[in-house]
Order: structure tokens, then sequence, then C-alpha cells
């Protein structure tokens, strides 16, 4: 019972300073250590899947997402999306992330 008690205590650390770091978003800096932080939750199984698709959804709709998205922060969130792909989300590929010539490919595979 104490692993347990744990596990969830540390799942709530987690999620809460990831929820005080997406409302604080306003830079491109900021925008890289959200997403950073994010996908090492996800890929450490700190954080559930369905909690990373749902900050993947505050970025991609964030007023002033194509301001602050640069290369670094675009392959992060490619990351972050294939991960969810492999955690059983049937995902389309958003445009943003993905041009035309790498979903063409990926579809011919």
């Amino acid at each position: 019972m104490t692993i347990k008690k744990e596990k969830k205590a540390k799942d709530t650390e987690v999620t809460e300073s990831v929820e005080n770091e997406m409302l604080q978003i306003s830079s491109k800096a900021d925008l890289k250590t959200f997403l950073t932080s994010v996908r090492d939750g996800l890929l450490k199984d700190e954080a559930a899947p369905i909690f990373a698709m749902a900050a993947m959804k505050h970025v991609l709709t964030h007023d002033g997402i194509y301001e602050f998205i640069d290369t670094a922060s675009k392959e992060i969130l490619q990351e972050i999306w294939v991960k969810l792909s492999q955690s059983g989300f049937h995902l389309r590929k958003p445009p943003m992330l993905f041009t035309d010539v790498e979903t063409a490919a990926n579809n011919t595979k």
C-alpha cells in the first residue's frame, strides 16, 4: 500500500508542476521548458499518456504558438506525438508538426 501512496503523491506533484508551467507559457523558452517536462514525464512513465495528450492540445491551440514554436520545440512535439501514437492513441498528424512529405512517406510504409 505504501508504494501506491508514494506513486500517487509523486504523480500529483508532477501534474501540479506541469499545470503551473502550462499557465505560464509566454515565450519560446517557456514553451521549450514545458514541452521538455511533458516529454520527460511521458518517457519515464511519470505522466499518463492522456495527460500528455491534454498538454499537446493546450500547446497546439495556444494563442501564441506560431510565435513561440521553433525547430527544437517542434522536434520535442514530434517526439511526444510519436510516443502518444505508440501508446495506442489513433491520431492524425497535425500539419504544423509534420510536413506533407513526412506524412506521405509514413503513409506508404
